[in-house]
């Protein structure tokens, strides 16, 4: 039964008169409604702690990443440096031990972030596919192969032969010793547009070996060349690491491009991991940053290239051979035009077109290889907007012809 009033505020109030049992049986259900909100609520907690725990926590590592026991790990080292005892020394290279492998890997495996596990599990497992020995590019062990390609190497850059003969001697030094190729690091420097990079790429061809070019002229950390701290969430391996750890060769050449431009007022100097990398003894037990791995990299080839060597510190001039690279003149200036324009046609693979004659190639001896190179690309454009195959001295920008050469038409 219920009865109902109104109350001093103008509310109805409506009273229920419940049995006690009803009341006593109502309150319980309350209660239980109570406790199963409250048992939600941590459940939804636990859940949501236990997932932000799992984040952190690195996957098991199957068995295969981490050698169990003694002879796990003996059978491990033997299997990642097979062919170590046997090799040619002046073929084959040993840029990672064993030993170094199985330290990195139990130091990943105590790595909590699930991201940052994953990615350097990645990383070792192509360490451990590839094995612990690198091949030695050496050119002189194909003697007429290497004849020739010095003798394109000298006709295509006249202006380098100090260069060439030097590192020529060094091949053949190579051939007279038991040990692989070793190269000092070049330091090649002289006016922009005169093919230092050019030549840098064309005697990495010759050699045999990748080239990797890095620029100075933005760098702003230390991580190009050995990689970013692990603990950093975009931690990468650096370039050294990247060509010879998990590259083909143990002697890469690396092409330190616009070395006077790299920002001196930085606090984490770029150029800092070149005094290392530099000298054979400490760049034999080189560190990559990213893995906190050591390996070898005393047999890299570095070639580094600037305009102003007055901006680089004597700290690392006093590390490098050097050579000035000076403008082409006379007949090595006739020589360059004429390769450069060859081959600026050659590349751009348009067929049935005709190399330059000398005479107009050499109309622009005055100019830098790199000049050549964007004025016969845009001649060669213009001829085939003409439906030719070959070129005019009326194909080559007005501006850019010496007026002092040939004006005969030659085709």
């Amino acid at each position: 039964m219920y009865r109902t009033e109104v109350s001093q505020d103008s509310y109805q109030v409506v009273e229920i008169l419940l049995p006690i049992a009803l009341q006593w049986r109502l309150a319980e259900e309350r209660r239980a409604l109570a406790r199963t909100r409250e048992e939600e609520r941590r459940t939804s907690s636990l859940e949501r702690l236990r997932v932000e725990r799992d984040a952190m926590r690195p996957a098991e590592a199957p068995a295969a990443h981490l050698p169990a026991g003694p002879e796990g790990r003996l059978a491990f080292i033997r299997q990642f440096e097979r062919g170590v005892a046997r090799r040619d020394r002046r073929r084959i290279h040993l840029v990672l031990k064993a030993e170094e492998v199985l330290r990195v890997l139990a130091k990943t495996a105590t790595v909590r972030n699930r991201d940052e596990h994953k990615r350097e599990l990645e990383l070792m497992e192509k360490v451990k596919s590839l094995g612990a020995l690198r091949e030695v590019a050496n050119p002189a062990r194909h003697p007429d192969r290497w004849a020739r390609k010095m003798a394109n190497l000298r006709a295509s850059h006249p202006h380098f032969l100090p260069v060439t003969d030097f590192v020529a001697e060094h091949v053949a030094l190579s051939m007279s010793s038991k040990g692989p190729l070793s190269i000092p690091p070049l330091h090649l420097w002289g006016p922009p547009g005169i093919g230092k990079s050019h030549y840098a790429n064309d005697l990495a061809i010759a050699l045999g070996a990748p080239l990797r070019r890095q620029s100075m002229e933005n760098a702003q950390t230390t991580s190009l060349l050995l990689g970013t701290e692990r603990h950093w969430s975009t931690a990468c391996p650096g370039a050294v690491f990247e060509e010879i750890v998990l590259g083909r060769f143990a002697n890469p050449v690396f092409l330190i491009d616009e070395l006077d431009k790299a920002p001196t007022n930085s606090t984490y100097d770029p150029l800092r991991p070149l005094h290392s990398l530099l000298e054979p003894l400490t760049a034999a037990t080189i560190r990559d940053a990213a893995l906190d791995i050591t390996f070898d990299a005393s047999l890299a080839i570095y070639i580094a290239a600037s305009n102003d060597p007055q901006k680089i510190p004597e700290s690392l001039r006093s590390r490098f051979t050097e050579f000035e690279i000076p403008v082409p003149r006379g007949e090595h200036a006739l020589q360059i035009a004429q390769v450069v324009a060859a081959r600026t046609i050659e590349k751009l693979l348009v067929p049935g077109f005709l190399p330059p004659e000398p005479r107009l190639a050499h109309r622009l001896a005055h100019l830098t290889p790199r000049a050549i190179r964007k004025a016969v690309q845009g001649a060669v454009a213009h001829a085939i907007v003409n439906d030719r195959r070959y070129l005019k001295a009326s194909d080559l920008p007005v501006d850019v012809l010496d007026e002092d050469g040939p004006k005969v038409v030659l085709h």
